[in-house]
């Protein structure tokens, strides 16, 4: 059932299991990390994260997937930062989410590394039609004399801590709070697309045209942002919505980044990654282009304050 990818002298003293979604990788799925390395330590096993591809809403809810928070390469370099050895995965599918508990918990502890423990956040739910919890999930592994541990949901701030939340928040345009959350800034992934080229032949400020296709887009507006471009970092102004100074006739909404400083180079069909910091103003129609080029130049001294004055890191 797991996709190990692990050479058989890495498990000799076998694994230690934590099993979630992990989008996000926020402060609560660090906390279940933690404690499968600790009990790691405490058997001499290897600690792994276990995720599933495709995330089951997409299979169980096909007509209204998630939006993922990170793309998948992101999300296992995030579980080894967090702790993990290494990261397993289950692939996820009609017949898996039709599985019933007892046989999905056998189907863990069949693989080729023997099992020490399993550690789940406390709510966590398997099996057919979500028939499986933790707690029949400790008895179980009670009876296999495997460690068990079901983490408790974390508390930040009045709330808890989840990918749903994290959701909400940048959807709100709580970006900080969904920073907290996640010990890591909100962001888009995706990659540039050709653009209109107002920007460079009006505005004089060319900008990246971004196809997301992981990350929650926050309220339309213009923000301080990070650009990332091949694990490289740059200051950069990022204007979400739909240009309203331009009568666009399709009303797309858009997400145009322009780097400030540091980068040259062409960025068309390239990965770029656009960290979320901080919002400057609402998108708003202004009279003329000449107008709009004013205040995007406020905009990107603005932006180049909050980014490089220590605050915006």
């Amino acid at each position: 059932m797991i996709r190990y990818e692990l050479n058989d002298g890495d498990a000799a003293h076998g694994v230690v299991l934590g099993i979630g979604v992990f989008d996000g990788v926020h402060l609560g799925h660090k906390r279940i990390i933690a404690e499968v390395a600790a009990m790691a330590r405490r058997f001499g096993a290897l600690p792994v994260a276990v995720t599933f591809f495709p995330h089951p809403r997409e299979v169980l809810f096909p007509d209204s997937p998630p939006l993922l928070l990170l793309p998948p390469e992101e999300r296992l370099r995030r579980l080894r930062e967090a702790g993990a050895a290494s990261v397993g995965i289950i692939d996820f599918s009609a017949a898996v989410a039709a599985t019933p508990p007892e046989d999905f918990l056998a189907g863990l502890l069949a693989g080729p590394y023997h099992v020490r423990g399993i550690c789940v956040g406390v709510h966590w739910r398997f099996g057919r039609n979500g028939a499986g919890n933790t707690r029949l999930l400790g008895a179980d592994l009670a009876r296999s004399e495997v460690a068990f541990r079901a983490i408790p949901e974390l508390e930040l701030e009045g709330s808890i801590v989840s990918s749903s939340a994290i959701r909400d928040a940048i959807s709100a345009g709580e970006l900080a709070k969904a920073e907290r959350m996640m010990d890591a800034p909100a962001a888009l992934y995706g990659e540039v697309e050709p653009g209109g080229h107002v920007a460079t032949e009006l505005l004089d400020t060319p900008t990246a045209n971004l196809r997301v296709d992981y990350g929650v887009l926050p309220p339309n507006g213009v923000y301080a942002t990070w650009a990332v471009v091949d694990g490289r970092r740059f200051p950069s102004i990022t204007n979400i919505g739909v240009s309203p100074t331009f009568d666009r006739d399709d009303g797309a909404q858009r997400v145009e980044t322009h780097i400030l400083s540091g980068f040259s180079g062409d960025l068309y069909r390239r990965k770029l990654t656009v960290e979320l910091k901080r919002k400057l103003r609402n998108e708003a129609r202004f009279p003329s282009p000449a107008a709009l080029k004013r205040q995007i130049a406020a905009d990107c001294a603005n932006a180049l304050r909050i980014l490089t004055g220590g605050d915006g890191k």
